[in-house]
């Protein structure tokens, strides 16, 4: 190989098979979300919901104006001053001062984190430190 010419042969075959892999990767994605159709679902958010949220240390609810499929970490943010930090396992949601946040949703805990929980309207969140 050494030494050898790059012709424009070469270079047009590279190019193609370039793009028969990026076509296979990016339709492939698009058949495993289930087509247009279940696609557009996953990504669409829909009528506004109102929420309620009790941070740590507050006596009462705060009602959020959100729209239906955002998350529980969506609300939070909105309701105060939050850090996350990636995991393999998920997000994992801090005070601003660096203590952990716990959460349940209608007084029940939730088994995926708070950026997995998709809010339909009238839930009741409260977070609480661990």
């Amino acid at each position: 190989m050494r030494g050898e010419k790059v012709t424009n042969g070469s270079i047009a075959q590279i190019a193609a098979l370039l793009l028969v892999v990026a076509a296979v990767a990016f339709g492939g994605g698009y058949i495993i979300a289930g087509g247009p159709e279940e696609l557009a679902q996953q990504y669409t958010v829909g009528e506004n919901i109102t929420i309620n949220v009790k941070t740590p240390g507050q006596a009462e609810y705060t009602s959020v104006n959100m729209s239906s499929g955002m998350t529980v970490l969506d609300a939070v943010a909105n309701v105060m001053e939050i850090k996350t930090e990636l995991y393999p396992f998920g997000t994992a949601v801090k005070t601003a001062d660096d203590q952990w946040l716990t959460y349940t949703v209608n007084g029940e805990s939730p088994t995926v984190g708070m950026d997995k929980y998709q809010l339909e309207g009238g839930e009741n969140i409260e977070l609480m430190l661990a």
